[in-house]
């Protein structure tokens, strides 16, 4: 299985930078930051709740660019994927409109998941497939968009075999957007980071990311907190 699986990995990250060397060709102005935190509380063997929160700036930890809430519920189907069912509510700004009293572009959105997990030696794989559906409202009037999303994620421990307590990790993922209109591709986002396991289920990463849409790169700083909590003990 992980003689079959490596050459996968090897021709996905291939293609990650062919993405990155088409779509990407002119130089981003400045570079910005994502400030991140995530939860999944599992409720029972079967379900358990998704919420996020993300900040991102237009520069390291000012302009506001976009203020992202995120939740979802999980069906576990085995113990290695689920699904998820969810809504997010997008909030965006214009360049240097940080103290504007409104955003100029608001969207919420559907979306559904499917999520798979699997070993190839030390390397921790994480398959994502996501649909979304999106309504977008600004001034000039509204929009309804579909969009797929397709990730692949690997997580390396460094200092042990596998991710436990006091765990130092790499982890690294590809992900393309699509449209599902006359301009399919929408984005690719290309990123790796370094995390450290406080606890089975805390985290904290700090990573770079390139994202590019139409021809254009934009490079951000991340800072990313994983807290995850397990009610199942009464299940």
């Amino acid at each position: 299985m992980g003689k079959n699986l490596l050459p996968r990995i090897i021709i996905w990250f291939s293609f990650t930078l062919m993405t990155y060397k088409v779509f990407a060709q002119t130089e981003p102005s400045g570079t910005g930051s994502w400030l991140m935190f995530f939860n999944q509380s599992r409720l029972s063997q079967k379900w358990s709740l998704h919420s996020e929160f993300q900040y991102r700036s237009f520069e390291i930890a000012k302009n506001t660019e976009q203020l992202l809430l995120r939740g979802g519920m999980n069906y576990h189907i085995t113990n290695s994927s689920f699904t998820t069912i969810g809504y997010a509510h997008i909030s965006n700004f214009a360049f240097n409109k940080e103290n504007a009293e409104s955003p100029q572009v608001t969207e919420n959105r559907m979306w559904q998941q499917f999520l798979l997990r699997n070993n190839v030696g030390r390397f921790n794989l994480e398959h994502r497939f996501r649909l979304e559906q999106r309504w977008l409202t600004s001034e000039s009037g509204s929009q309804y968009l579909n969009r797929f999303r397709l990730m692949l994620r690997a997580t390396i421990p460094l200092n042990k075999v596998k991710i436990e307590k006091n765990i130092l990790f790499l982890s690294l993922y590809n992900e393309i957007f699509i449209n599902l209109s006359d301009n399919p591709f929408d984005r690719n986002r290309i990123y790796g980071a370094i995390g450290y396991q406080f606890l089975p289920g805390l985290n904290i990463q700090l990573g770079y990311l390139v994202q590019s849409v139409n021809q254009t790169s934009r490079h951000f700083i991340q800072t990313g907190v994983s807290y995850n909590l397990d009610f199942r003990q009464g299940d």
